[in-house]
């Protein structure tokens, strides 16, 4: 018999599969929840808002191959809620730009990977539209169109974000061993 994990108001459960996937949904979440805390705290790479590596997307990707899309929902977002917690950001500005990066990301993700496409492409792809959900709810606060000449700078520094990503998140795919018993 699945467990089951409540996520309606309104009385409806989403089966998981079993009770080790739903262990492997809480260490991935911590695992992202990690690196997304380090990540928010360290200086970041290239001094310009909104760029960042985004380590704790290949959290993401390693589910979404391992696991599924419903497990890999999940991690992202629990992820993003319990990331925005730790560093103090929940429900503020960064938490909606995380959330708007985060679940356009996965939501291309998913696709990028039922059409076939491998990891380190879905990566890539994850990061062009997790610049792009950004700056859709950066342009919803700011309202202005001068973020319109800023969308191209994001975009160009997400295709390396994405591509070492994906590099990695292909590394620890080929040690998907580790996760089976």
């Amino acid at each position: 018999m699945g467990s089951r994990v409540y996520v309606s108001s309104k009385g409806r459960f989403w089966s998981i599969r079993n009770t080790r996937s739903l262990v492997y949904i809480g260490l991935f979440t911590g695992f992202g929840t990690a690196l997304h805390v380090v990540e928010s705290v360290l200086p970041p790479a290239i001094p310009l808002p909104g760029i960042k590596i985004g380590l704790a997307n290949v959290v993401t990707l390693v589910v979404l191959f391992l696991l599924g899309g419903k497990e890999a929902l999940c991690v992202s977002f629990f992820r993003i809620v319990l990331g925005n917690l730790l560093s103090g950001t929940f429900l503020g500005v960064a938490f909606f730009l995380s959330s708007g990066g985060g679940l356009s990301s996965f939501a291309v993700m998913y696709l990028a990977k039922r059409k076939g496409l491998p990891p380190l492409w879905v990566s890539i792809l994850g990061a062009l539209f997790h610049n792009l959900g950004q700056w859709l709810v950066a342009s919803l606060y700011i309202q202005s169109s001068a973020l319109l000449f800023y969308l191209p700078i994001l975009l160009l520094f997400s295709l390396p974000a994405g591509a070492g990503v994906g590099y990695l998140g292909m590394l620890l795919l080929k040690k998907e061993a580790l996760f089976k018993t």
